[in-house]
């Protein structure tokens, strides 16, 4: 069964759920009410009547005079019996001709109720069921009894009935009609995000689900198209990885080749045969970091058990970075300084975050001109760790593209360094920015939270 005609049955279900709790529930009650309104009038009524015989002067009860006087009223009360009973138990009025039947019922409710200033009882007459009021004040002087026909009750609530029915079925109508508004604005998000789930299996990551709705349907499709999102990106940068690296691994090999063959058919001169295998081994290393750097990142991207985290100061892993690089920044002319001041805790893969900080460091030296410059600021619960060089900086195309894997600067060599020590600080949960100083030079920025014992 489909979403929509779930919607459909729910809405409807729900209507005539109510309805049939409703009738059950009203019906009940109105019943009751309509023959205690009834009770009431009737007693009104004959409170009325034996006030007008009371105060007749007259041996012989005459309320015909009464009787035109509700006429001109149209008053339903003269279309019920009305009989008046002397104390001694005489019938001495009736509006209505009585046969047995009535009158045997009339001396029974007499009979029960003549001690009782009033009384009610339910029966029926001619087996058309009756309400019975009987009334004799605090006098007991005279009896006015009045039977009323419920049938007109009854009348009133089947017509009431079919009314509730009418508006029950109106009611559904408008529920459907809801309901099939709803649905298909919800079936209409659904099916556009099963269409675009299926062109995502089909590695087409170009259909967005269009749905402007604020509800949970319109989050799902949000979070959905952002999803779609990255994983394009994911897609478009596995693409240019494998483009880059082919290019990468393509050139040194073509040379390697070129060299081997050069060799091996004996064309090269005795004098260059050593210049040939001195390329041919400088290619191999190259290819052996390049590769070592490629598993290293993929490992630090793709497994979870690569890192291990432990407690370890800020400041100590900066300085074995530091140390890794002094050969390097003594070579270039390049002094590094860093003056620590505090003592600053972090929770991290000691031996992975120095691998980070050395590739940041690495770069700054081979861009500088005279010096590096490293310091540790700490505020509260977090910390910033800044690197510069006084360098000519990075271009403004550049900003945005040297942490992606395979851009090379100017004198850059695999391109890998700076991607492999974003993904470490990713994964430690530091953030790290590139920018350019005021003056001259570059700047990184990697940011984190300081670890706090437990």
């Amino acid at each position: 069964m489909s979403i929509r005609i779930k919607i459909y049955l729910s809405y409807v279900g729900i209507i005539l759920f109510i309805f049939i709790v409703f009738v059950i529930l009203f019906y009940a009650w109105f019943e009751k009410s309509l023959v205690d309104q009834m009770k009431e009038d009737n007693l009104r009524f004959a409170k009325l009547i034996e006030f007008v015989v009371t105060t007749q002067n007259k041996s012989r009860v005459n309320l015909k005079p009464f009787e035109l006087y509700f006429e001109s009223f149209e008053s339903k009360m003269l279309q019920d019996y009305i009989i008046i009973v002397s104390n001694d138990g005489v019938i001495e009025y009736s509006n209505k001709e009585l046969d047995i039947e009535a009158k045997v019922k009339i001396m029974k409710l007499f009979d029960e109720n003549k001690d009782a200033q009033y009384g009610f009882e339910v029966g029926s007459i001619r087996e058309k069921p009756c309400l019975f009021t009987i009334y004799g004040g605090k006098s007991k002087s005279i009896f006015v009894i009045i039977i009323t026909d419920l049938e007109r009750v009854l009348s009133f609530e089947r017509r009431f009935f079919l009314l509730i029915l009418q508006t029950a079925g109106l009611s559904s109508l408008f529920a459907a009609t809801v309901a099939i508004f709803i649905s298909r604005r919800m079936i209409g998000g659904l099916l556009q995000l099963k269409e675009a789930i299926k062109q995502a299996s089909q590695l087409r990551f170009n259909k967005k689900v269009e749905v402007t709705s604020k509800d949970e349907i319109g989050l799902i499709a949000t979070e959905f198209n952002r999803l779609i999102e990255k994983i394009d990106e994911y897609n478009q940068a596995q693409i240019r990885f494998l483009q880059n690296i082919s290019h990468e691994l393509k050139t040194p090999l073509t040379s390697v080749r070129g060299y081997a063959e050069m060799l091996k058919e004996g064309i090269l001169e005795k004098s260059k045969m050593e210049s040939a295998a001195e390329k041919i081994i400088w290619h191999v290393d190259r290819l052996k970091r390049l590769i070592n750097q490629i598993i290293d990142l993929t490992k630090i991207e793709s497994l979870e058990n690569y890192f291990n985290f432990k407690k370890n100061v800020l400041e100590e892993i900066i300085f074995e970075s530091i140390l890794e690089n002094e050969g390097y920044g003594l070579s270039k002319g390049v002094v590094i300084e860093f003056v620590p001041q505090t003592n600053t805790c972090v929770l991290c893969d000691k031996l992975r975050l120095k691998e980070a900080f050395s590739n940041i460091i690495s770069n700054c030296i081979k861009y500088a001109n005279n010096k590096v410059t490293i310091e540790i600021k700490s505020e509260k619960e977090e910390f910033e760790v800044i690197i510069e060089d006084d360098g000519e900086g990075f271009g403004q195309e550049e900003i945005d593209k040297i942490f992606e894997r395979f851009y090379k600067g100017k004198r850059g060599e695999s391109g890998l360094g700076l991607s492999i020590a974003k993904a470490i600080f990713d994964k430690h949960g530091f953030v790290i920015e590139a920018e350019n100083k005021i003056n001259k030079g570059a700047r990184f920025r990697i940011k984190g939270e300081i670890y706090k014992e437990q």
